[in-house]
C-alpha cells in the first residue's frame, strides 16, 4: 500500500470513528431527553394524585353530618353531561368502590394525569356509614396494597397512556370506562391493589389514604366543634356563657349541649360515645380549658360574642 492509500485509509477510519461517536452522542442525548420528559410527566401526574387526595381528605373532614366518611365513585350515568364528575349519590358501605375520581364533588380544577387521562379512585368498605365501635372514630382501612394491610381507606391511581390490550375509547354514559381498560395488573382485578411492578405490564401511578391520615386531619374539626366552633350554640363556650365558668375536671364532655347536626356525628345514635371517647378535657382555671385529641391539643378561653377568635 502506498504512502497515499494508507493516508486515505487513515481519513477513512477518523471519519467512521467520528461518525460512530457523532451517533453515540446523538442517541445518548435523545434518551437524556425522553428521561427528563418523562420524569417531568411524572412529576405532574404526582402533583395531580397529591392535589386529589388532599381533596378527599379536605371532603371528608369537612363533611357536615358525617365528617370522616368518603365519596363515592364518580356516576358513570352523568358522563357526557353538565354534571360529569359528580359522585354516585349512594353506595356499599360493605363492599369495595372502584370508580373514576368524583372531581366534581371534590371541587378538582384538574382531575387528570400528565397524560390526560382522569384519576381512578378505589374505596375500602366502611367508610359510607358511622365508624363501628371501639374506633379512634374512623373506620378502619381494609383495602390491601402491596401484599400489606394498613388501614388503607382510599387508592388514588393515574392510569396512564393505554398497554397493550387496553382499548380506550371515549366513555359514555351508555359506554362507561372499564377499569381492565385502565388499571394493570391487581390493581384492574380490584384484589390485591399494587404500586409497583416489575416489567412493561404496569404504568400506574399510585397514592394511598389511610385511616390515621384521616384521623389526623379530623383532630381540628372534632376539638373545634366541641370548643364551640363558629358561634356560641354549642360545646364549652356555651356552657361559659350559662355559666360564667368552664366546666370542672371530670366533666363528661357528652353532657355538654350541640345543635343538633354537630351532635349527631360527635355522638350517634348507634355509637354514642364516638368521639367523646377519644377526647380528654382539662380545666386549669374557671376562664381556661384544654382539650386533646390524639396528638392534636387545643387551648379554649371564653367568647363572649361573635365571631369569636
Amino acid at each position: 500500500m502506498t504512502s497515499v492509500e494508507r493516508s486515505q485509509s487513515g481519513i477513512a477510519l477518523l471519519f467512521s470513528l467520528f461518525l460512530i461517536l457523532g451517533i453515540g452522542a446523538t442517541l445518548l442525548l435523545s434518551a437524556a431527553n425522553a428521561s427528563r420528559q418523562q420524569r417531568e410527566l411524572d412529576a405532574k401526574t404526582q402533583i395531580a394524585l397529591r392535589q386529589a387526595k388532599e381533596a378527599i381528605i379536605a371532603w371528608s373532614v369537612t363533611h357536615k353530618s358525617t365528617p370522616g366518611r368518603l365519596p363515592c365513585p364518580e356516576d358513570t350515568s352523568l358522563i357526557g353531561s353538565a354534571n360529569e364528575g359528580n359522585a354516585l349519590s349512594s353506595c356499599s358501605n360493605i363492599a369495595l368502590q372502584i370508580g373514576r375520581i368524583p372531581w366534581r364533588t371534590l371541587g378538582l380544577a384538574n382531575p387528570t394525569d400528565a397524560t390526560g387521562e382522569v384519576l381512578w379512585y378505589i374505596l375500602s368498605p366502611g367508610f359510607r356509614g358511622v365508624p363501628p365501635l371501639g374506633s379512634i372514630g374512623v373506620s378502619a382501612g381494609q383495602l390491601q396494597l402491596d401484599g400489606a394491610f394498613n388501614s388503607t381507606a382510599a387508592i388514588v391511581i393515574s392510569p396512564g397512556p393505554p398497554l397493550s390490550g387496553q382499548a380506550r375509547s371515549v366513555p359514555s354514559a351508555g359506554s362507561p370506562p372499564s377499569r381492565t381498560n385502565y388499571l394493570d395488573m391487581g390493581n384492574a382485578s380490584g384484589t390485591a391493589f399494587v404500586s409497583t411492578s416489575p416489567g412493561n405490564s404496569f404504568n400506574d401511578q399510585v397514592i394511598s389514604i389511610t385511616s390515621q391520615e384521616i384521623f389526623q386531619a379530623m383532630n381540628f374539626r372534632v376539638l373545634a366543634e366541641i370548643r364551640g366552633a363558629f358561634d356560641l350554640q354549642n360545646g364549652l363556650r356555651r356552657y361559659y356563657n350559662y355559666n360564667g365558668s368552664f366546666p370542672p375536671n371530670g366533666t363528661s364532655l357528652s353532657s355538654l349541649l350541640f345543635d343538633g347536626q354537630t351532635l349527631g356525628w360527635l355522638s350517634p345514635a348507634s355509637n354514642p360515645n364516638l368521639w367523646f371517647a377519644n377526647v380528654s378535657y382539662t380545666n386549669p382555671s374557671p376562664t381556661s380549658a384544654r382539650l386533646t385529641l390524639g396528638t392534636k391539643t387545643m387551648s379554649v378561653i371564653p367568647c363572649t360574642a361573635i365571631p369569636c377568635p
